[in-house]
Order: structure tokens, then sequence, then C-alpha cells
């Protein structure tokens, strides 16, 4: 998980000494902002001079296949995507991260749960947007920076060797050196017992190898076919030599590298379009971009650092490009923390690294292109929207006190759900207190820092507009992020795929926030793993399948009210004429059906109204089981006859005579599962099921691999019997067929 300190360090006007509210907001914005622009040198190209890779190049695809994998992490349990996900703002959606030891290793977002109910991971996950912009060091610590990054050519420093000194493995770049360390942190993909005692680098070796499939990691994959894709990429040499670590942190650099979110509003107004942002987002920007000599120099040093927003978020990457590259800010302390053996709840932030006590608690300021979906915010993700975030800067006693006085990391959505919540954190108040008296003594001092600013509300929110026309709109279309997430046509090399569900065992889907989004209107087109938001008491609403055999996830969540989802193939659903609905309570619905390609129908029809509602069509392939453990199935051949044609039950597998079998398997519960899976023997054995018996070119749905290992997970709406053809190549001999019904 990369700690890129991306989310918290909206100084804003955090260390101006002046008031914000008393800055007069000029009559003619533009002509203002214009002279701000040229003044801080904005050009509105923030990946000028920086070679971006394409997400289409074979290195970005492979480094796509590795970063979803289970693979890479200790126990097969974690993907790098698992802290990191587009749909999430690249990040998770936590405070604080769940890597291993999680309850459900699918689960992303709030519902992610650690087996004991601790946390681990003290520092929240920062976004993989734009990480290329990032010139100077990465990990909220920086623990991970070049020694001098305006001579990048001295190389790279990271915890594997000391503080000040380049490690001659960290490759080159700053992402691919950062790559190196989630999969050696216990908490995050190592493992807590995956080889304890061994160094990074022999860890780092193994894992090599389990992917490379050789020396003492050969055999660990169920299935591996990643030696053609690595030899595609790195050259046609024995396996040792082309997938190695190294290898592979720079195909996850080249994928993450590839996400560059920046045509915002923002940039285009830069660029001369004066209609791009809002009259609130300009007021915005020029509090943001205004800049009175700071007290302390008077402004006459030659290259002295302005002391607000601009000061530590500067140049078009948002970025901290002049003076420290770290600050302290007094954000709440919450969570495990990283400190030490007297206070291990505590985060001593930059200190942990350089053991220098003038950076205690202080955190790397990072881009705030794209904020606005990369909360939680904070080191430990304690603020949940970016006004909160302009509140502290505001008035950081007062907000530091509400939020501990009232313990507020329980109303967020990762923690409000669990039980004793409050008691979470017992040591919160006196470690931020630890942070926040450095502060305290800095003012009494004369610095300007962390001063009130007494923002009219007028202010914060045009600060918090501002802050949104930062967002690249890729960032919240599922459509425009599809080449960063795996496809079903994408090869699996290893079957250890990530395949992330949401709390409610939906596949997850990037989420709308319905308190600032207008509702979709009845009759509109719903997008696969696109969250949209009704309101009302009624909404028709229709989506399209693109592809033959695929498991359909409708389902609503949040919002006020209650509602029932309606199913129908070819009209608009209504309850007495719908062919399946949906189960829950209010506002959180589910339906699940497995589909073909076609025009489909829903309906959310509520007793009464309902209001700001998230609801989704999420999808998957049902031929893809989730693990290669989900194959598993007992060789029946051994014990059993060969059948051509019978009645099949529930987890009792049978063994299949030569060319093709009939079976038929009676479901009685609507809504129901039923999952199909053939292996053993030898030759091809391909699916057919429907409601009548299929034949290879009359049926519903199909599994039809060139092997005879078939996986099929249908979710069906209505009870009743349902047919199943074997259909062998004639040569196949030995396979078993198992069904299960859930």
């Amino acid at each position: 998980m990369k700690q890129l300190y991306g989310h918290i360090a909206l100084t804003l006007c955090a260390l101006v000494s002046c008031c914000i509210q008393a800055i007069p907001i000029p009559d003619n914005l533009d002509d203002a902002l214009r002279q701000l622009i040229q003044q801080h040198g904005l050009t509105g190209e923030p990946t000028k001079d920086i070679v971006i890779p394409d997400i289409r190049s074979p290195e970005a695809q492979l480094g796509k296949l590795l970063f979803f994998s289970k693979a890479l992490s200790g126990n097969q349990d974690v993907a790098c995507a698992s802290c990191h996900h587009p749909y999430l703002g690249g990040g998770d959606g936590l405070a604080l991260p769940v890597g291993t030891l999680a309850v459900d290793e699918d689960v992303m977002g709030p519902g992610r749960k650690t087996t004991t109910g601790a946390y681990y991971v003290p520092r929240n996950s920062p976004s993989i947007f734009n990480s290329a912009l990032y010139q100077r060091g990465l990990f909220r610590d920086a623990r991970v920076e070049f020694l001098d990054w305006l001579k990048p050519e001295k190389g790279i420093s990271t915890p594997d060797v000391p503080y000040g000194e380049a490690d001659p493995n960290a490759g080159e770049t700053l992402v691919a050196a950062q790559a190196r360390f989630p999969v050696v942190t216990e908490s995050e993909m190592r493992g807590v017992d995956f080889m304890q005692g061994y160094s990074n680098q022999a860890v780092r070796a193994h894992l090599a190898a389990r992917i490379g499939d050789y020396d003492s990691a050969q055999g660990e994959l169920i299935q591996n076919r990643w030696y053609p894709l690595f030899a595609s990429v790195y050259g046609d040499k024995p396996a040792k030599e082309v997938v190695t670590f190294a290898n592979i942190t720079r195909a996850l650099a080249a994928y993450q590298r590839s996400m560059n979110f920046v045509n915002n509003p923002w940039n285009a107004y830069v660029k001369g379009d004066k209609d791009a942002i809002s009259e609130s987002q300009k007021r915005g920007a020029y509090l943001y971009l205004f800049m009175p000599p700071p007290p302390s120099d008077g402004g006459t040093e030659p290259d002295y650092l302005p002391t607000q927003c601009i000061g530590c978020h500067n140049t078009d990457s948002f970025t901290q490009t002049k003076g420290s590259n770290y600050h302290r800010l007094a954000f709440p302390q919450i969570g495990p923390g990283t400190g030490t053996l007297d206070e291990p709840s505590n985060d001593l932030g930059r200190t942990q690294r350089n053991n220098n006590n003038d950076d205690l608690y202080s955190f790397r300021s990072g881009t705030l292109l794209n904020i606005e979906v990369t909360g939680p915010y904070g080191h430990a993700g304690s603020y949940d929207t970016l006004m909160q975030v302009i509140e502290h800067y505001d008035d950081y006693h007062q907000i530091l006190d509400d939020y501990i006085d009232s313990q507020l990391w329980c109303q967020q959505p990762q923690f409000k759900s669990v039980k004793r919540c409050k008691d979470l954190f017992p040591d919160a108040r006196y470690n931020t207190d630890l942070a926040a008296k450095i502060i305290d003594d800095e003012i009494e001092d004369g610095a300007p820092v962390l001063q009130k600013l007494h923002l009219s509300a007028q202010a914060k929110e045009d600060l918090v507009n501002f802050m949104r026309a930062l967002t690249d709109p890729c960032v919240k279309d599922a459509s425009c992020l599809a080449p960063w997430i795996p496809s079903r046509d994408d090869i699996d090399p290893d079957g250890l795929r990530l395949q992330p569900v949401n709390y409610q065992q939906v596949p997850l889907y990037l989420p709308k926030k319905c308190s600032q989004t207008t509702p979709l209107s009845s009759g509109s087109e719903l997008q696969p793993n696109q969250g949209e938001c009704i309101s009302g008491s009624t909404a028709y609403l229709y989506f399209d399948i693109k592809e033959d055999n695929t498991n359909v996830f409708m389902s609503t969540r949040d919002g006020s009210g209650n509602l029932t989802l309606y199913y129908h193939p070819t009209s608009w659903a209504m309850p007495d004429t719908a062919l399946a609905q949906s189960a829950g309570v209010g506002t959180e619905q589910k339906l699940a059906l497995t589909l073909n390609k076609g025009r489909h129908y829903v309906s959310a029809i509520g007793k009464n109204k309902f209001d700001k509602v998230s609801i989704a069509v999420g999808i998957s392939d049902p031929r893809k089981p989730n693990k290669p453990s989900d194959m598993a199935l007992p060789n029946s051949c051994i014990t059993q006859q060969e059948q051509s044609f019978a009645e099949v039950h529930s987890g009792k597998p049978i063994c299949l005579a030569a060319n093709d079998s009939y079976f038929y398997i009676k479901v009685t519960q609507p809504n129901a599962t039923l999952t199909l899976k053939t292996g053993h023997g030898v030759g091809n054995v391909d699916i057919f099921v429907g409601h009548h018996w299929p034949s290879r070119s009359d049926y519903q749905f199909s599994a039809q691999s060139t092997e005879n290992t078939e996986y099929l997970k249908l979710h069906l709406s209505r009870p009743g019997w349902y047919y199943i053809l074997a259909s062998g190549d004639g040569d196949n001999q030995g396979v078993t067929l198992q069904a299960d019904v859930n």
C-alpha cells in the first residue's frame, strides 16, 4: 500500500498569519486570476516534461495483471488493488486500511474488517492516481525519496538502507522503489506468518520465484501462466532472468504511472476557457493563489516560501516543489500508531525515518489533483470531507476538541458499526495533543503556522468548490476507468485475481455522492459498475448487457425511505409482472441474476417516497471462480460408474460418460445460486444449461473452455427444474461433475 501523502496536506491558508476573510475579492476575478496564474507560472499542463506510460503498452498491461493478483502477497490473500482501487479514488475508501487478516479477502471499502477486530495498518491508503507527478518522495513520511530531487541521478533512498544513502536496488522511479515495500510489510501483504525471520530481500526473491515458477517456489501457484507475459515484455530468456522482482516492480510502476488524470476544469481555465469553472470556484482559486508576503521575511528573500495554500501545493501538479516537503498539521491521531516502545500508539511522522526531532509529527505534502474523490483525509484518514479539512485549518483547536470529545471517528463509515467504537483509540487525545503542543509553541514564538483564519462560511464553501475543480471527470466514470481494470477478456495468469465486492457482497462499483448529485429521471439508463442516484416513489430504469453469461447484481443503499427492486427482461418491471424482486430492508436491497446480452429493465418502487438512494448494476463473469480452491472437487470416477443420464443433487459429484451426458436438477427456492464445475480425467468437456434440454446450439448459459475444467455460477430468479448438458469431445474420460445449490 503506497503511502503517497496525497490526502491531507491541504495547507490552504494554514501557514498564513493574515485572515483570508479580510482579503477582498476583486470585481474582475478573471483578470486577477490571470495575473496570479502568470505569477505562479501555471500552464495547465501538469505532465509537461514527464513521460507517462500508455496503459495499452505491454508493460503497463502486465503491471495491471500483477496489481490485481493476490499472488504477490505471502498467503495469496491480498492484492495491491485490495487497498488501491480505481473505483475508490485509487485508495480503499477507509480511514485505516485492512491488508492481511481480512475476514473476507474480496471485500473492499467499509465492511472490510480483520479477523481480530483490531487495526494493524497505521496510515491511510493514499491514491495511486497521478503517481507519475511525484518528483521528490513517496510514503507519508517520504521514506522512499530521491537523495536530491533536483539531481535524481544521485539515487533513491529507501528503508532497506540507512537514511541518506542510496538503495542500489531501488530501481529507476519512485513508484518502482515504493512497490518493493508493501509485499514485505506484515500488516499489508506479507502476513504475520509468512517467511518469519527472513530478510526483505529473501521475501521478494521468493515472490519472484513464485510468479516465475522456479527454484523453491516452483509449484506454489495452482496454475501459472506468467512467464510468457514477462517474456513478451522483458525478453525471451530463462524464467530466473526475466521474472525478477525488479521487473515486477517495473511493471507495477508502469501501470500506476499510466494513471494520468489531469483533464480537469481548472486546467481548462488556466489554458483560457473562462467558463470552465464557476464563480464560486473562481473565488476559491483566488483565495488559494493570493500571496501576501509572509511576516517571517517580508518577502525580501530571493526564493522566499509563500506561506499559504500554494506554498505547499504548487505548480500545475499541486505537489510540493518548494522548501520543506513535510509539515506538522496536528490531524487527529487515531489508529495503531507507528511509535516508540514507550508510546506504541503514536505516529511520529517523518522523524520515524530520519530521527530528527525537528520533524516530529510532520508528514509529506501531496497532490491536490482529484482530491475530491480520494478521501478519507489525513495521515490516519480521520476526516471524511474536504470541509472538515478546511475547518481544521481555520481553527484546528476547535475541530480537534470536537473530534476527540465526541469520538467522531465513530461517525465514519468504517467504524460506525463497530461495537464499543468509542473505545477504539483511547490514546487519541494524548497523542494528538503532543503534536498540537508543538504547533502552539511555534505560534507563541511568532511562527505563522496554523493561526486562526476566521474564514466565513462562503469562503470555506468556495475553497471546497475550487478543490472540486481539480477533479478529472474520468475518475468519476466507470467506463472511462475501464482500461485500468482487468476485464473478463484479460488472461488471469494464476486464478488469484482480486474480484472485489462491497459490504453488500455485490461487485465493487464506482460510487456517487447522492447528496451532491441530481437524481436520475425515470426512463434513464444505468451503466454497469457506475453508481447513480434516485429519489421519489418510483424509478423505471434499464441497462444493457454486452456479453452472454453475465452475473448481474442490482443493488441500492444509503439515503432514506424504503423500496424494492423489480426485474423484467423485456419491459418496464412492475410488482405484478416482474420475474424477480430484491430482498433487503429499507434502502438496502440486492437482486442477483445471470443474464445474457441485450436490454433489461429494473424498477425501484417504494411504499412511500425514498430520497438520495444510491443504485448500481454490478457485473461479473460467472465462469470465473473467486480463487483456484473453488474448483476443488473429489474424483468421483474412482468409486462410481459413468453416467450419461441422471438427476443430480446438490453437493454430490457424479462421473461423466464419454461424449455427451444429460442431467437435471431441481432448484426449490427463488433467487438461488447454482454452481456447476467439472474436473479430473482427460479430454474436453463443456457445460450447457437451460430451462429445457439444451444442445450446443440451443442453451441459456454455458461454460466452454478448451479443457475439461469448467466452472459456472448462475444466479437464478425462479425455482424449478434446470437441465444440463455435459458435452464431451469423444476423448473425454474420467471427468467429474458437481452441482451445488445455495
